[in-house]
């Protein structure tokens, strides 16, 4: 099993820092081996140098994306393709998005979550112990026959 994501031209990256942390881009040519210039004309990324280390690669390659393309060109594939919404519907991009949702709770929601969590939890306990008390005439029966000695 070798690694899966290189830093290549087309691939599509999220910034996670700076002004612009949480865009989406694509890599258009590779500097050197710590900067990449990027553009995301569909997020609103101009066209820039950044720092590798700022950068979080995405599985997402951008194909029709060649070495220094213009931005035309990247919007043009990036339509074709369309891996931003296909990003949206990753397992990272859905975390992101419940962390941002769970930032704009107020008080007063955090105590309704809060309450709704106890409750979920006071059932699933109810339903657990109704569960071990029918099971527990049967597991008593399997022990009587001796089926759970060790030897």
């Amino acid at each position: 099993m070798g690694l899966g994501k290189f830093v290549e031209v087309g691939r599509v990256i999220k910034i996670n820092y700076g002004p612009q942390e949480g865009k989406l881009a694509t890599i258009v040519e590779i500097l050197n081996d710590k900067r990449v210039l990027i553009d995301g004309p569909t997020t609103g990324v101009q066209r820039q140098v950044i720092p590798i280390r700022r950068l979080t690669l995405t599985k997402f390659n951008l194909k029709g994306a060649t070495r220094g393309a213009r931005t035309g060109v990247i919007t043009k594939a990036i339509k074709k393709n369309d891996p931003f919404t296909q990003y949206q519907n990753t397992i990272a991009a859905k975390k992101v998005a419940k962390k941002a949702l769970r930032a704009k709770l107020t008080d007063f929601d955090r105590f309704r979550v809060m309450i709704l969590r106890k409750r979920r939890s006071a059932l699933l306990s109810t339903q657990l112990k109704a569960l071990r008390k029918n099971n527990a005439g049967g597991k008593s029966a399997a022990q009587a026959k001796g089926g759970n000695k060790k030897k």
